[in-house]
């Protein structure tokens, strides 16, 4: 059976054995379903195991490790599109908040769940703090980026911060539990997690390019988001270009009909001509070359460090 296949059988055996009713099991497989057409078919589960077997570990140290990685994530996206009010095709958006909250919540549950399958105690330890020291990392930013939301402009250390604690942060854990199921040293464990931060950002970044200039389809620049290309705007534009920065974010806020082919060649005129999207690519080469640094230094194999190198691209 090939790693899909044995992540989607250990899902299967934890729901099965939740005590959850049909319908509700139905619901979590067909979330996981929508998660994967969006992100890729156990994208965070494989990380997880990849760093495990990397570290020499077998799959099915890794495979508990993976399944709680895999439910946490979807768990997290959940509850970002909610607060974010973003992705409205995905199934969760297109159910009251309060159940879908919900179901977030049966998930993150069953992610731990998870976990407490390990035979080892000293991995599921270990491996909990990670999970717990994430999620709350992970509010932490998420609140930050609300308290962002009133501000006029962040800084650039004000963004970045944010990210470490929620995307970065997330790939890390991914990238720590499966260095700790495949029983590495403190420091292997420890060059893997700052291996996984440095995916993290470098795919934030890429994301929040993407989604700026795409308003038709995400709620980056209609809400006015601190993302990183309009971060950088806000910290260099004169004055009267930061004047019409704002004026196209109020347009775009009052619905796409105001926001037309013109008002999206302007935007696309000022992240080329003012060097935001050049900012972008630099400071995402900057990560990938901090990622492939890691993995040169680690004491692996140059077998076992192929797959690592294949998710830098």
């Amino acid at each position: 059976m090939n790693m899909d296949g044995n992540i989607a059988k250990e899902i299967e055996l934890l729901l099965s054995r939740s005590g959850l009713s049909k319908g509700v099991v139905s619901i979590i497989d067909c979330w996981l379903d929508a998660g994967f057409r969006i992100k890729g078919r156990y994208g965070w589960a494989q990380l997880t195991l990849i760093t495990c077997d990397s570290t020499g570990g077998a799959l099915e140290e890794g495979l508990q490790g993976a399944v709680a990685m895999e439910l946490y994530a979807l768990a997290a996206d959940i509850l970002d599109d909610i607060q974010d009010q973003d992705n409205n095709s995905l199934p969760w958006r297109k159910v009251p908040p309060a159940q879908a909250v919900n179901f977030a919540a049966c998930i993150l549950v069953l992610s731990y769940q998870a976990l407490s399958t390990l035979s080892n105690s000293r991995y599921f330890e270990e491996a909990s703090k990670v999970l717990n020291q994430m999620g709350l990392q992970a509010c932490d930013g998420q609140i930050q980026e609300f308290l962002n939301d009133s501000k006029e402009k962040i800084t650039l250390e004000e963004y970045f911060e944010i990210i470490h604690k929620k995307s970065g942060g997330l790939t890390a854990g991914a990238c720590k539990i499966g260095a700790i199921l495949g029983g590495a040293d403190q420091a292997l464990v420890d060059q893997l997690e700052q291996f996984g931060m440095c995916l993290g950002i470098m795919s934030q970044i890429k994301n929040d390019l993407d989604d700026f200039l795409n308003p038709e389809t995400k709620s980056d620049f209609i809400k006015g988001r601190k993302t990183l290309p309009f971060v950088y705007l806000l910290n260099v534009l004169n004055e009267i270009e930061a004047e019409e920065l704002k004026y196209l974010s109020t347009l775009a806020s009052k619905g796409l009909a105001k926001f037309g082919t013109n008002e999206k060649r302007q935007l696309r005129e000022l992240v080329i001509n003012e060097g935001a999207g050049h900012y972008c690519s630099v400071i995402h080469e900057m990560y990938k070359q901090r990622a492939l640094e890691i993995l040169n230094r680690i004491p692996i194999s140059e077998k076992r460090k192929e797959k690592l190198i294949q998710l830098v691209g």
